[in-house]
């Protein structure tokens, strides 16, 4: 079956683009000599993670509880929760996943390490922590150096917690505009890490893990000598973001969602998917774009309603008839997974299956 015999919209996943994908980035990670524990938010499918497994990863990474519990009913017992957990549910729950997974979690307050060292502690446990670093995106951790060092001397004192590393996000390479400004952003997530693993290590408290995150950044951060593992998480897809952040080109976007032209102007369309289908997210630099239309460079997606997207003509060219089927890369790879039940895998143009997105909608 051809993929522009699918009805629309459809969420579509090049194989042979994600598998190319997913070999790449381990081969740097190898080649770097770090371990890569991918972020599967980006994907959401036991499936792709276990892809991700059998070419060499080590374990991987979760933002969410839900997600933790539907990779491991799949089979997968390597797994770090890198979001700061809260509350008495997310404490049993998190308990009950101990004892048939080898868990990881990050933090970066006391209420969290002590909340979760009671729990484990009161069940005869011991769940090992990395400490969140905070290296310029000011979302979540801890300032790097002292700041960082002074915590982890206090959190290393509670019984039901293992201090195991560090933990980093630099989000903020987001912002670059250069392919050297993420560069930067990248050496300098390293660099920091590691010296404030050497101050812990001054201290005599051990650090085996200096763990960094971001799909940008990843291949710069590997390079820092004392950086241990990398938590890439979009590079299974990529997107028009990560294009436009110099992480891959055009042909290796692997996730495209299959529209249909529902209604044509002298200078503009109407697709068949919206912000329910590509979700709401801007385009590079804030800018009022939703996503990239395959093949058609003058086409610019300006808006979106729920069920439709507005795409103006910006230049001359063929524009598609009503009834044509266009492909789109969005913006953003991870939100347009969790809006979608399943997805159709194909390899070049022929349709292979459809698979259950098992994890979508697990946002506790």
């Amino acid at each position: 079956m051809h993929k522009f015999e699918l009805d629309t919209p459809t969420l579509l996943i090049d194989f042979d683009k994600a598998e190319r994908n997913i070999a790449r980035m381990q081969e740097m990670a190898d080649s770097a000599g770090v371990k890569l524990r991918p972020h599967t938010k980006t994907h959401k499918t036991p499936y792709l993670a276990h892809w991700q497994l059998r070419a060499g990863s080590r374990g991987i990474t979760v933002a969410k509880l839900g997600e933790a519990e539907v990779m491991n009913a799949a089979g997968i017992d390597d797994i770090l929760i890198a979001f700061p957990l809260q509350g008495a549910a997310k404490m049993e729950r998190l308990l009950h996943l101990a004892e048939r997974a080898r868990l990881r979690v990050s933090l970066d307050s006391m209420k969290v390490a002590q909340d979760i060292s009671d729990a484990a502690a009161r069940r005869g446990f011991k769940i090992p922590f990395y400490v969140e670093v905070d290296p310029g995106l000011h979302r979540v951790g801890l300032p790097p150096r002292e700041p960082t060092r002074d915590f982890v001397r206090q959190a290393t004192k509670l019984p039901g917690i293992e201090f195991i590393g560090l933990l980093t996000h630099a989000g903020q390479a987001y912002a670059a505009k250069t392919l050297e400004e993420v560069a930067v952003v990248g050496k300098q997530e390293g660099a920091l890490m590691v010296e404030t693993a050497e101050m812990l290590r001054a201290d005599g408290i051990a650090v085996r893990e200096v763990s960094v995150g971001s799909t940008p950044t990843a291949r710069f951060a590997a390079q820092v000598q004392g950086v241990t593992e990398i938590r890439p998480g979009t590079y299974v897809f990529y997107d028009t973001m990560q294009v436009h952040k110099f992480a891959c080109g055009w042909d290796d976007c692997a996730q495209t969602v299959l529209l249909t032209v529902v209604a044509k102007h002298p200078d503009r369309l109407i697709l068949d998917g919206g912000s329910k289908t590509l979700s709401s997210d801007r385009g590079p630099g804030g800018a009022a774009t939703f996503g990239t239309v395959v093949g058609f460079a003058h086409l610019e997606i300006y808006a979106l309603s729920e069920e439709h997207a507005h795409v103006r003509v910006t230049g001359n060219g063929p524009l598609p008839d009503i009834g044509a089927k266009v492909q789109v890369i969005p913006n953003h790879a991870c939100a347009v997974m969790n809006l979608h039940e399943r997805f159709v895998a194909t390899r070049g143009d022929e349709v292979l299956g459809a698979f259950e997105i098992a994890a979508r909608g697990k946002l506790q």
